[in-house]
């Protein structure tokens, strides 16, 4: 049994909140977006939520005992890193794409 701490709570919290984003994005199926910023827009949340569901699953998946020379274990952590970065610089990038998109309109 792996016992969890406060952090392996909220990364669990935030898996299901993701997911849950997820679905409330995707339900809105018969409504296209307006234009092309919108749809951007949503394709950046979108992907951000879907690179921190990754992260969450490959963090769990680092919590297994699997041996230290494991090509596994190494995957696990170059997933982990990357779906970390992935998601940062899609938030980050929502803001600098709003302001791009406002710089063309004036």
């Amino acid at each position: 049994m792996v016992e969890l701490n406060w952090h392996d709570y909220l990364v669990m919290v935030s898996l299901v909140a993701s997911i849950a984003g997820l679905v409330l994005l995707g339900d809105n199926r018969n409504s296209q977006p307006t234009d092309d910023r919108t749809l951007s827009e949503e394709i950046l949340i979108k992907m951000s939520f879907t690179y921190w569901i990754v992260y969450c699953i490959s963090f769990f998946g680092l919590k297994l005992h699997l041996p230290e020379d494991s090509w596994l274990l190494l995957s696990l952590k170059l997933t982990t890193v990357l779906s970390y970065l992935l998601t940062a610089s899609s938030i980050l990038s929502l803001p600098l794409q709003r302001m791009a998109v406002r710089r063309v309109e004036d």
